[in-house]
């Protein structure tokens, strides 16, 4: 039965491009034994490491996930698609990300007031959350996002992003006359 969780989590942790957790896993194997897909999850991450391929699955707060090794991310990210989000959209993004949690107001002085409108579509896509904070927001990413990014540790998000990218002190941007795609 190990052999078959197994075969049924590499698959899982392949094609949903997510985190998924141990009690998530053992639904996929119609499983109630969670000991038993844990000692599959435990073999197949062992079986990974031993191989030594391109591919590792990590493991990060009881969420596991299959992502490319680091050494080689620079080899290969240029094989991943384009994202569908608009430039100023994925800057406001980014500012959230480094700076979290930020005020609303802050990243509306950093971004202009057509940021208004890019916080909603993040939020619409999950990317983000507000939380109320006296009269603004307080907001911070998902793990939705850090899932779609493949962050595993915010630390490791900074090291990613230059401060250079996100801190715009001059003018804002303004907001862009199209409309934001849903």
């Amino acid at each position: 039965m190990t052999e078959q969780y197994r075969a049924l989590i590499e698959a899982a942790l392949f094609v949903s491009g997510r985190q998924l957790s141990i009690e998530d896993l053992a639904r996929l194997c119609n499983s109630g034994n969670i000991g038993a897909v844990r000692t599959a999850m435990e073999d197949l991450q062992k079986e990974y490491q031993e191989r030594n391929t391109g591919i590792e699955i990590t493991e990060s707060n009881g969420q596991y996930a299959m992502r490319v090794k680091k050494e080689h991310e620079a080899g290969v990210m240029h094989l991943v698609p384009e994202t569908d989000m608009q430039p100023a959209v994925l800057k406001t993004l980014a500012l959230i990300a480094y700076s979290q949690p930020i005020k609303q107001s802050e990243i509306i002085k950093q971004r202009g007031n057509g940021a208004y409108k890019y916080i909603k579509k993040l939020k619409d896509q999950e990317l983000i959350e507000t939380h109320k904070s006296s009269r603004t927001k307080v907001i911070t990413v998902t793990n939705k996002f850090k899932d779609y990014f493949q962050i595993q540790d915010m630390k490791e998000l900074k090291e990613k992003i230059p401060e250079a990218l996100v801190k715009e002190e001059s003018n804002p941007e303004p907001a862009p006359e199209e409309n934001i795609e849903e």
